[in-house]
């Protein structure tokens, strides 16, 4: 196992209130949801209602008792690859109406353990240091950076062209072991490899400050798949949240 598996699962122990190697087994887990110091905390809710990840091929949730309850008869001990689909998805999502509540993300996430050693050379870019960031705010790269008090953003990268910024990724300090990678590319610049270029730069940056760099985004979202995968970043969980 190498240490991007390593790190997300002991990320994951602490995000959902369990042991180590409950993470690492071949079974599903379920848990009561406690939060523990050293969880991921963006967009963090001290009362959750649920939780599920698949990891490691298989499930696990987290929550108040009664959404635990249900997802675990749901689930059973069905191995985690289909919980997703149609048919489970669909119970999920009519069991959370029932309590009125209702998906609130639901995100494949990427992970990167190793640096690209990216040549930069031929790449004009700067660095954007924490003290610069908050101008990025409303601006044309506002998604770069999470702008959350609970996981405040460390550090960003912007890539130039002739002068001009064309596109920036930040990173946030989500836990003290992981940090999240935002990017945000220019409309009229997208397709041309900046926001990989960004992104290769800023994870080489993070991983020499000692922390795992990881990338979340919609299913639906296509060019930020390919920004994750092209970055050399591969997919090592999937997440639902309804809070």
């Amino acid at each position: 196992m190498d240490n991007a598996f390593n790190a997300v699962a002991a990320q994951l122990a602490l995000d959902y209130n369990m042991l180590l190697s409950f993470l690492l087994d071949n079974e599903n887990h379920f848990s009561i949801y406690v939060p523990k110091e050293g969880r991921r905390l963006f967009g963090d809710n001290p009362d959750l209602f649920l939780k599920i990840a698949v990891f490691n091929g298989k499930v696990v949730a987290t929550g108040k008792e009664e959404a635990v309850e249900a997802i675990k008869e749901m689930v059973g001990k069905r191995k985690g690859d289909w919980i997703f689909d149609g048919f489970f998805l669909s119970k999920i999502i009519l069991f959370l109406s029932q309590h009125g509540r209702e998906v609130e993300m639901i995100h494949p996430f990427f992970v990167k353990s190793k640096k690209s050693n990216k040549e930069t050379e031929n790449i004009s870019f700067r660095i954007i240091e924490k003290e610069e960031i908050e101008q990025y705010r409303d601006d044309d790269f506002s998604e770069a950076f999470a702008f959350d008090d609970d996981a405040p953003d460390e550090i960003g990268v912007a890539i130039m062209e002739k002068g001009e910024i064309v596109s920036v990724a930040g990173a946030s300090s989500d836990s003290p072991l992981m940090w999240q990678l935002g990017v945000d590319t220019k409309l009229e610049h997208r397709g041309k490899g900046y926001g990989t270029s960004a992104v290769e730069i800023l994870s080489d940056i993070v991983l020499d400050k000692g922390h795992i760099p990881f990338y979340g985004t919609a299913f639906s979202h296509i060019s930020s798949l390919n920004v994750a995968l092209s970055s050399s970043f591969r997919p090592m969980w999937i997440e639902l949240v309804s809070n």
